[in-house]
Formats: C-alpha cells, sequence, structure tokens
C-alpha cells in the first residue's frame, strides 16, 4: 500500500491502547480494572468470536496458498523442481491456517470441550478453508501480474515470522497470567505486561488439575495478531484483481474493524488484556508493514500505480 500513513494510524491507535492499559488509576492499572469491568467468561457473543474470529486472517494464508497454486501450475516457465516447491508450500499454507484455526474452537480458548476439540475443530475448519482455498486459486488463475508470486512469498513470510517466532516469543519470556485466572484463588497476582511471571511453574504445580502453562500466555494475544492479518488480504487482493484496486483503503479499514472485535472479544471472556491484544495486534502491523516496505519501495515499485492504471 502506497500511502503508509494508513499503518501509522493503526499502529497510533494500538499504541495509545497499550499507553492507556498501562496506565495506573488509583493504584491499579487500567488493564486491570477494564478487565473487571466487561468479564463475562460465558459470554456467547465472546466465545463464538473467540473460536471463529480468526477465521478472515488464518483464511488469509489459505487464500494466498490457493493462489500461488494456481500461479505454479500455470506458469509454464517456472522449473519442475521450483514448481514443486511451491506446490509443496502452498499446501503447507492451507495446512497451517487449518491447524492453527481448528485446534481452538473447542479448546479453553474457545468452546471448551475436551472431547471434542481434538478432532472436530480441525474437520470444521477444514470444511471452510477448502472453499478460501479453491478462491485463491482462481483469483490467481485470472492473475496476469508475473510478480505475484514474489508478493505471495513475502507476504506469507511475514505473516508466519508474526504469528509464530514473534507471538510466541514473548509469550515464552513472559508468561503473563491470563485475567480468567488471576480473579480466582490459585495464588496468582495480576502482572503488568511488562512484568514476567516467574514463579507460574510453581503455581501450577499447586493446582495441577485446574491450571496448565496455557493459562500464562496472555501477553501478547496470537488471536489478535491472527485477526489483525485480515489486513494483508485487504490490501493484496487489489493486486490480484485490479477492479478492486480503488476501494483499497476502505478493505483496509474494514479489516481492522474486524480485528477490534477479535481484541475486544478476547478481553470479555478474560483471555487477555487490553495490553495484551494491542501489542498481538501490533506485531503483525510491524511485520506487515516490513513486507510491504519490501514489495512496494523494492522488488515491485510500480505495481500498485499500475494495477489503478
Amino acid at each position: 500500500m502506497k500511502k503508509r500513513y494508513h499503518f501509522y494510524i493503526v499502529a497510533g491507535i494500538l499504541l495509545i491502547g497499550l499507553l492507556i492499559g498501562s496506565l495506573p488509576i488509583h493504584g491499579v492499572a487500567l488493564d486491570l480494572q477494564i478487565n473487571e469491568a466487561i468479564f463475562d467468561r460465558n459470554n456467547v457473543f465472546g466465545l463464538i468470536v473467540s473460536s471463529f474470529g480468526m477465521i478472515p486472517g488464518y483464511g488469509c494464508l489459505a487464500l494466498l496458498g490457493g493462489a500461488l497454486f494456481s500461479i505454479s501450475f500455470k506458469n509454464k516457465d517456472f522449473k519442475v523442481w521450483l514448481r514443486i516447491i511451491f506446490y509443496v508450500l502452498s499446501a503447507a499454507m492451507f495446512g497451517i491456517s487449518v491447524y492453527f484455526l481448528g485446534k481452538d474452537v473447542f479448546s479453553i480458548n474457545g468452546f471448551y470441550n475436551p472431547e471434542l476439540h481434538k478432532w472436530l475443530g480441525y474437520l470444521i475448519m477444514f470444511a471452510i478453508m477448502v472453499p478460501v482455498f479453491v478462491g485463491g486459486f482462481f483469483l490467481g488463475k485470472k492473475n496476469e501480474n508475473p510478480k505475484m508470486w514474489i508478493i505471495i512469498l513475502v507476504l506469507a513470510a511475514a505473516i508466519f515470522m508474526a504469528l509464530v517466532p514473534g507471538v510466541s516469543l514473548f509469550k515464552a519470556i513472559m508468561h503473563r497470567p491470563r485475567y480468567r485466572i488471576a480473579i480466582h484463588e490459585y495464588g496468582v497476582d495480576f502482572h503488568n505486561w511488562w512484568e514476567p511471571c516467574k514463579d507460574y511453574k510453581d503455581i501450577i504445580s499447586a493446582h495441577p488439575d485446574v491450571l496448565t502453562k496455557e493459562e500464562f500466555k496472555s501477553f501478547p494475544s496470537g488471536h489478535s495478531g491472527a485477526a489483525m492479518v485480515g489486513l494483508i488480504t485487504m490490501v493484496v487482493m487489489p493486486l490480484l484483481n485490479k477492479k478492486w484496486m480503488k476501494y483499497q483503503i476502505l478493505m483496509f479499514y474494514i479489516a481492522f474493524g474486524w480485528g477490534l472485535v477479535v481484541m475486544f472479544s478476547r478481553m470479555l471472556v478474560g483471555a487477555h488484556f487490553l495490553t495484551d491484544t494491542c501489542m498481538g495486534a501490533l506485531l503483525t502491523i510491524v511485520f506487515f508493514y516490513i513486507a510491504n516496505e519490501i514489495i512496494v519501495r523494492k522488488l515491485l515499485p510500480n505495481e500498485e500505480e499500475k494495477a489503478s492504471e
């Protein structure tokens, strides 16, 4: 996206949210006060969005995977070995989307049912992602940009870096307790986002029947980061279909709005604090911005102008 200030606007909103949640009011962090005001562990809206709200985000991977598969299939200039690599990457992008979407549907982060989440969640998301992948295939089939495979690979790498090493690294360092356990008598105190919970293993050992490592992965929010991946879809889609270029900015902010809905739902059910959601979303924005700069300024400086013609 050529108009970079839209990235700055979104990043600024998220930074403001991070700052607000960090502020102490009357000696109590606003992070904690906000969750105390809205917490509803069994809120149906919150659980539905928590379970299915990442579909637009991870669906982006399946969509790009389908487009990459189609582009590889129709491009006769690709060597056989390169085409095979792209086919494998396409399948991997589809598989990653199904895995990360399916594992949370019936887990403790969604509609909790330990008897179902091992297989039914994956089956549901497989059924949903198949038409998304096929849609990407047909978009790729209509694509006339010979460099689109570069765009797809760079953005897929940005998505992966933001959601796996980015989010997971912070979670592994901070071990911040989720609000839903901080309000119970488990010896778990509220921690600001910059305060690692160093005794989390002792707390889990003291309550092995009710607590797991999952309850100490509050910061940052993976759901929020995944939801913001939808921004990538809305920026890239017009490059696959020139007719949509005039709606690129609108699509960008619609995706951002959905990301905010997911962020709120995660706070509503006590899975995250405001600062968790803002940081998770911000990580995606940062990696996406870097990828956009690589594509727009370095690799494909004239592609958006061509798509706008």
